[in-house]
């Protein structure tokens, strides 16, 4: 019988209070036999998750959006347990691309039952501008440039909620933003030019809802990378209702490859976010490649 944890992002679902958080304790409810974790502050879902990552036949739900499933399944990455993921947060992208329930009442019974499977995971190596190094994994999506910096404004968005927050971020800095010079490598090109922005996809979605990766599939061994080169800003608010469909490479300038590895140098410094965390905000060398079936997930 399958052992359960919940790691629970305390903004998610409800505010914590004096009585508790509500979203945990109608997990307790319903989920009598499990255990119910509130998260204090960043990084505490991984360190959570790592620490049961090597259970067998035990499953760790990560009850939040993507930042929750960032972590959790950072902390999981390589081990023997499962995740699934309880979507109720802003974003939202990762749960997509499963199966599961978003209902908390139909959660534990689909627990039970839900077929494991294996899924890619992004491994990512950033040297900042101050020579710093670091090493992490992705699940959903990785973004360069322009997506990265509307990822961090909708981060600290207090006046939108969901897809909204995304889109008015993206609408806020769409005439200002300067795209610095980047070298990109892969599949065999080199490509020296400013780049307005650059995604790589694990999932089809990013930002609640821009789809600018819809072909991508998260157990084919590969990333679904999307870059568009400077243009006016006019042009890109005509391509931007594209982009919600999934329609945009077909607009001159919009490129889109399947790469199981890619480096980008950008000596000026840019901006990095991972599943909408901002990972590094002066990065001059990125490296990214796939880790094939690396996390393991119900749905």
């Amino acid at each position: 019988m399958r052992t359960i944890s919940y790691i629970v992002n305390p903004v998610a679902g409800g505010r914590r209070g004096r009585s508790g958080h509500p979203l945990a304790e109608r997990l307790a409810k319903t989920n009598p036999d499990a255990e119910i974790l509130l998260t204090t502050g960043p990084g505490e879902a991984e360190s959570l998750a790592r620490a049961r990552s090597m259970r067998e036949n035990h499953v760790v739900v990560a009850v939040g959006g993507d930042g929750t499933v960032h972590e959790v399944a950072r902390g999981l990455v390589g081990g023997r347990a499962l995740m699934a993921v309880l979507p109720v947060g802003s974003g939202n992208d990762f749960s997509k691309m499963l199966d599961g329930p978003t209902n908390l009442d139909a959660m534990p019974d689909w627990l039970v039952d839900a077929e494991p499977r294996s899924v890619d995971v992004g491994q990512i190596r950033i040297e900042e501008i101050n020579g710093q190094v670091s090493e992490g994994h992705f699940i959903n999506s990785l973004g360069v440039g322009f997506e990265a910096l509307v990822a961090d404004s909708a981060g600290r968005a207090r006046f939108f909620r969901g897809f909204s927050r995304y889109l008015a971020a993206a609408l806020q800095h769409l005439a200002s933003y300067r795209a610095p010079a980047m070298t990109l490598r892969y599949n065999g090109l080199e490509i020296v030019q400013p780049q307005f922005l650059i995604n790589l996809g694990n999932g089809r979605s990013t930002g609640g809802g821009f789809l600018l990766t819809p072909d991508a599939r998260i157990d084919d061994g590969l990333l679904e990378l999307c870059r568009a080169e400077v243009m006016p800003a006019a042009r890109l608010l005509m391509i931007l209702p594209a982009v919600l469909l999934g329609r945009h490479a077909r607009f001159s300038g919009v490129h889109t490859n399947q790469v199981s590895r890619i480096s980008i140098d950008c000596p000026e410094g840019c901006m990095v976010h991972g599943d909408g965390e901002i990972i590094a905000r002066q990065a001059i060398g990125i490296e990214v490649s796939v880790y094939p079936g690396g996390l393991r997930v119900l749905g």
